[in-house]
């Protein structure tokens, strides 16, 4: 019986799959509103199955249309129908004439995040008159979460112009109810026309290291990643040789907020007032040589501050200026990775939600990935104007880049 239902739940997600390689071959991403639309299909499949299993003399019998408006955006259902009787109406679906509320709208999130805890659901449902026993229960949350895996491993476009790349440091309950360290690595994209995306997340318990950051790229080309004009990250030790083993004709350029955060924790105000100065004027420059020449005045102060912080950041001149070899209108969007740091300041808050850490790895993945669902559906709406603007300008970066490789190949 339990291998039946493992193979019904696996079609499921094969289905959900296909529709996700449709949507990135067609160049779309996945609004959060349909992501729950299908599996809230999915869900009403399964239920019917349940069914049938205990009336073995019926049969399914197609489907039948049905929206259901949500704060979030407009469901368009498929109602699974049985052939004989009609004693079979999908639980999880509201009655026509019933009023959807909030509540019912946290149901469904409840589901996918599994936010709740399981009397929390059970009191939930109860109160919505939705009869599933806690064996559905799991069924439905297992079925949710193989859809978030098939999601999680998706194809990525082939090209973007910038990926911006960071860990957040947390802990997590483990297997064996203790705590311990997690990082979960994060990469967002803008692609040419200024459309942020959630390229991926990986989960990895212990500390931030180079080893998994190799895995993280390797998974993104794997997953179809080829061509990016910059990388943009913090200042982690090794990352460099990562981006440049595995994307040499990329441009890796190091974080402003990390390198300024750096220096106004080692220096007094005044002091870091005399480095920002120089720093403002590298931001402010017009072409890359006087860029360079408020480096060096940067650099010389530093000198004087503490020469041997100077002489690491001399060596890291080409990564921190990076961003001034693109069109002045997008270089404030390509010098930090703040992209990233507002993803991190969302995991913090529902960290501490959660109680001040996560309390499963299915936890984490599930809710991270409701956050990050939302994130995208907000950035479909509003692209960043200025990548559009310098489209052809981007276009002529990414081809003297790239076009080298049938040169050198």
């Amino acid at each position: 019986m339990a291998k039946r239902k493992e193979t019904e739940l696996e079609k499921l997600a094969m289905q959900f799959v296909k529709l996700l390689q449709k949507e990135k071959q067609e160049g779309k991403s996945l609004p959060l509103s349909m992501i729950i639309q299908e599996i809230v299909n999915a869900i009403m499949k399964h239920e019917r199955q349940i069914y049938l299993n205990q009336d073995v003399d019926n049969y399914a019998n197609g489907y039948y249309d049905r929206t259901l408006g949500l704060t979030f955006g407009k469901l368009n259902l498929k109602i699974p129908r049985v052939r004989y009787g009609n004693k079979f109406y999908p639980s999880l679906l509201p009655e026509k004439w019933k009023r959807v509320d909030k509540e019912y709208e946290n149901l469904l999130l409840a589901l996918l995040s599994n936010g709740y805890s399981k009397a929390k659901i059970k009191q939930t449902l109860k109160k919505l008159e939705l009869p599933y026993c806690e064996e559905d229960m799991e069924d439905i949350l297992e079925l949710v979460y193989q859809h978030l895996q098939a999601y999680k491993n998706s194809v990525l476009p082939e090209e973007v112009f910038a990926v911006f790349i960071d860990a957040y440091h947390a802990k997590m309950r483990d297997e064996n109810e203790k705590l311990t360290n997690i990082s979960i690595y994060l990469a967002i994209s803008i692609d040419m026309e200024g459309y942020k995306e959630i390229l991926g997340y990986w989960v990895k318990k212990g500390k931030e290291n180079k080893s998994f950051w190799i895995e993280v790229f390797q998974d993104m080309i794997s997953r179809g990643l080829k061509k990016v004009a910059i990388f943009v990250s913090d200042d982690f030790s090794g990352l460099t040789n990562v981006v440049n083993q595995f994307f040499p004709y990329s441009d890796h350029q190091l974080c402003w907020t990390h390198m300024k955060r750096n220096l106004r924790r080692k220096f007094s105000k005044k002091e870091y007032s005399l480095l920002n100065k120089h720093l403002t004027f590298v931001k402010e420059s017009l072409t890359k040589e006087e860029a360079l020449g408020h480096w060096d005045n940067f650099l010389k102060e530093l000198s004087n501050l503490n020469p041997s912080l100077s002489k690491q950041y001399e060596k890291k001149t080409e990564n921190y200026l990076a961003f001034i070899g693109y069109p002045e209108e997008i270089r404030k969007h390509i010098y930090t990775s703040n992209v990233v740091e507002s993803v991190n300041a969302g995991l913090e808050m529902m960290r501490l939600e959660l109680g001040g850490y996560f309390p499963s790895m299915r936890t984490l993945e599930i809710n991270l990935f409701i956050q990050l669902s939302n994130l995208n559906d907000k950035w479909m709406r509003k692209p960043v104007a200025a990548f559009r603007a310098n489209l052809y300008e981007m276009r002529q970066i990414l081809n003297v880049k790239f076009g080298l490789e049938k040169f050198l190949d």
